[in-house]
């Protein structure tokens, strides 16, 4: 299982970096074309308008998994290692709660928008915004993972402790 997150985790952040390069490269391309060519590339916004919300909607969970979203550390240095603990696991459950609330919202604005299509590259709209489902799915993925993680090491410390 711990195979599979890891192989999630790259694939994931390999398509945002893939993406990002993806964007650099059009954007250069556009900049090249407009100001050496006398030309622009008529698409070359949309991608980079498209590419934008699947870069941010998947390196949200990203940063979430790798704990570089703020916190609230004020709070949280009042607290014991007990308390410490639990303020985690509701901060877990809330990227949960989140991460459900804009696949649910998501997936219903997926159903209007498959009759769409975009105007310069023509992609079904429902694709275009695939990305924040397919980034919500994942933050609840990584919140069930941490919530998990934390009930497990909870477990393990207690068993230890009484045995």
């Amino acid at each position: 299982m711990k195979r599979l997150m890891g192989w999630i985790d790259r694939v994931v952040e390999t398509v945002v970096i893939g993406l990002f390069a993806a964007m650099i490269a059009v954007g250069t391309a556009q900049v090249f074309n407009r100001y050496f060519l006398n030309m622009s590339l008529s698409w070359s916004e949309e991608f980079q308008r498209y590419g934008q919300i699947w870069l941010v909607f998947l390196a949200i969970p990203i940063a979430y998994r790798r704990g570089m979203h703020m916190g609230i550390e004020g709070l949280r240095s009042y607290l014991g290692e007990s308390g410490r603990l639990w303020f985690a696991r509701f901060i877990d459950s809330l990227w949960l709660v989140l991460g459900g609330f804009i696949a649910a919202g998501t997936s219903q604005f997926l159903g209007v928008l498959s009759t769409q299509r975009s105007a310069g590259l023509n992609l079904p709209m429902n694709w275009v915004y695939m990305g924040v489902l397919i980034g919500a799915l994942y933050m609840i993925l990584i919140g069930v993972r941490r919530l998990a993680a934390s009930f497990a090491d909870d477990a393990a410390i207690n068993s230890a402790s009484e045995g």
